[in-house]
């Protein structure tokens, strides 16, 4: 089974977290982008099940600007926004895969089943 959403660009891992003092919260620009990701999978993950054992997770990713960015740190956000609708677990996540397109959706999504597969 594959299931695919089509999603903003996700913020880096390196913007999702800020700190005041000894304090560390959700930074703005993340909550900002969560809120619009949720609804987004909400509105594209209609009738589908939820996917409940292994998973490969695939993500095609249109750059924004010229600026240099570090791929693999959008995994996460895609990933928690996954999880928080309930679409996959992440600790049953066996594979994943990016990679920069120059067309498309700012980030599309692709999750396979991989039944078990370790």
């Amino acid at each position: 089974m594959e299931i695919r959403f089509e999603l903003p660009f996700p913020p880096s891992v390196n913007r999702l977290w800020r700190t005041s003092g000894k304090r560390v919260h959700i930074s703005k620009k993340y909550a900002d982008w969560r809120k619009i990701a949720i609804w987004e999978i909400k509105r594209q993950f209609v009738f589908i099940d939820p996917i409940t054992s292994s998973y490969s997770l695939r993500l095609f990713v249109r750059r924004p600007d010229k600026r240099k960015r570090d791929l693999d740190n959008l995994f996460k956000a895609v990933s928690d926004a996954l999880v928080e609708v309930g679409v996959i677990q992440d600790h049953n996540c066996v594979e994943l895969y990016a990679k920069w397109v120059t067309e498309g959706p700012d980030c599309l999504v692709i999750l396979e089943d991989t039944d078990g597969e370790a």
